[in-house]
């Protein structure tokens, strides 16, 4: 029943994603800026999260003939999340004169912008002048989660990829443990490792450690230690499976979240089966946090808007939040069997984000189904975490 569900949910977030497509071709997509005339064409099935997606589109002179030259800039960005690094790339030339086009990878669904804009020549050519000004044209681009496109996950087209070497190499809870944690180019033969980042939320890579019963919970930053390479010493608490989403910007390639699963074996004499003992427990948190859902409760695929309402041990509201990596707060969520991890953050563009202690945050979970999270956030210097749970509601497509 539940699997029917779920097939029922997909199916309707494809069929409005290819309802979209069509409407936006009806459309055209088409723009004009100084003497261009550009047309976007989308791929026939939409635009997905966790691929690599190819965007064409086609720029025409002001007598309707194709463009044969140019240097276009391709830029995808989110205006709804300003702080997330952009994609950004020179688009390159298609088969087809006038024809180019650009690789974006979407890190999860929402509503998007495409900026194309028309550079001028480096050089101009003699006895044919071309315009010395930048023309900009932009698009907003509807992109769908990954758990709703019709490509099958071993055919996707995955640009990045984590490894992770531990030492010792079959790690033991509670003993140190040195992670290396490698990003690399999936695409490329030989999977060479990234070697330039853009700093996203004030630190190159963010590590969310969770284990597979979501019991335990860590968000590290590994520090860089060569090419591509980041080096961090952890300590697991218990022992069992651990998932690892690394959350990264590749130089002008947007924010990524890649994944990789760790084991963990029990400490010497204790045995695989034997009990192990539950970690000391922290004192209860004094600030307090309350949520108000949208109107029809949390939606699947769908980016809402959720208010964290933060008391302290009084009831009042907390008035002394602080920044803490480039925000107001964090909210980590992850899905029951550990698969999908949503990273949300507060919507900058309402005004007084964290003032009273409300902070509206950009939340879109990809599947429906329960999930936990953490809300992370800072008061007087020191941060401090809350237990957070959610449940997600099928999209249903609209009759």
């Amino acid at each position: 029943m539940g699997r029917a569900r779920s097939f029922r949910a997909l199916a309707g977030l494809v069929l409005l994603a290819a309802a979209s497509t069509v409407a936006a071709r009806a459309d055209d997509l088409r723009q004009q800026s100084g003497p261009y005339t550009i047309t976007l064409q989308l791929p026939q099935a939409g635009l997905f999260a966790g691929e690599e997606m190819e965007i064409e589109f086609k720029v025409q002179k002001p007598d309707g003939s194709p463009l044969p030259w140019g240097r276009i800039r391709g830029v995808v960005d989110m205006p709804s999340m300003p702080s997330m690094p952009p994609f950004d790339e020179i688009a390159h030339r298609e088969d087809v004169v006038g024809v180019f086009g650009v690789h974006p990878t979407f890190p999860h669904g929402g509503d998007y912008r495409l900026c194309l804009t028309v550079l001028p020549p480096e050089v101009q050519p003699i006895g044919d002048p071309r315009p010395s000004d930048s023309f900009t044209f932009e698009f907003p681009l509807t992109v769908w989660d990954s758990a709703a496109s019709p490509t099958r996950e071993s055919r996707k087209i995955k640009p990045y990829a984590l490894d992770v070497v531990a030492t010792p190499r079959h790690p033991i809870a509670g003993e140190p443990v040195e992670l290396e944690l490698r990003v690399r180019m999936a695409t490329s033969l030989e999977l060479r490792e990234v070697t330039d980042f853009d700093v996203l939320h004030e630190r190159l890579m963010h590590l969310f450690v969770v284990s597979q019963d979501l019991s335990d919970f860590a968000h590290e930053h590994p520090e860089p230690a060569g090419p591509g390479l980041f080096r961090l010493t952890h300590r697991f608490a218990r022992p069992g499976r651990y998932r690892l989403f690394a959350d990264v910007a590749p130089r002008d390639a947007g924010a990524q979240v890649l994944d990789a699963t760790l084991v963990v074996g029990p400490a010497a004499g204790t045995g695989a089966a034997a009990p192990v003992p539950a970690p000391a427990r922290t004192p209860a948190p004094k600030t307090r946090v309350a949520w108000t859902l949208p109107e029809g409760g949390m939606i699947a695929g769908r980016t809402l808007v959720v208010n964290a309402n933060l008391t302290d041990e009084k009831g009042r509201p907390v008035r002394d939040l602080e920044p803490w990596l480039g925000a107001i707060g964090h909210l980590l969520l992850v899905t029951r069997d550990g698969e999908t991890f949503a990273h949300s953050h507060p919507d900058d563009r309402e005004p007084g984000v964290g003032k009273d202690g409300r902070i509206p945050f950009l939340v879109r979970l990809p599947r429906a189904g329960p999930y936990k999270g953490w809300l992370q956030f800072q008061r007087r210097g020191k941060v401090e975490t809350l237990e957070v749970t959610l449940d997600a509601t099928p999209y249903s497509a609209p009759r």
